[in-house]
């Protein structure tokens, strides 16, 4: 049976299919955004992420800012990703961490 494409025939008598395209694409979303939350959530949930609730404080390590740093020098300095870097300072502002500020980096 051919999937088929384009408007569906509504007319009277007619065969009623189902819409394969629709439902295919809000299963692929379902599933990616659940794997996604699966990929976030799942090292805090098994303690092997230092940003898990109840983390030693000896994993966790705080740089002060210096004058022409930015969140991307500070990511590439310590290994670690800009978006991870983001997620551990919520505070820091839009404009990026000031000199003097410490910011935390695992």
């Amino acid at each position: 049976m051919a999937i088929p494409v384009g408007r569906p025939n509504f007319e009277a008598g007619a065969e009623r299919l189902p819409l394969y395209g629709a439902r295919v694409t809000a299963f692929a979303a379902y599933a990616a955004a659940l794997l996604t939350g699966v990929a976030l959530v799942g090292p805090a949930l098994r303690g092997d992420d230092a940003t898990a609730v109840g983390a030693p404080t000896s994993q966790r390590q705080m740089v002060e800012v210096r004058s022409g740093d930015t969140l991307g020098s500070l990511a590439a300095a310590h290994g670690v990703s800009l978006a991870r870097l983001v997620a551990l300072n919520p505070g820091v502002g839009p404009f990026g961490p000031a000199p003097g500020q410490t910011v935390r980096v695992r």
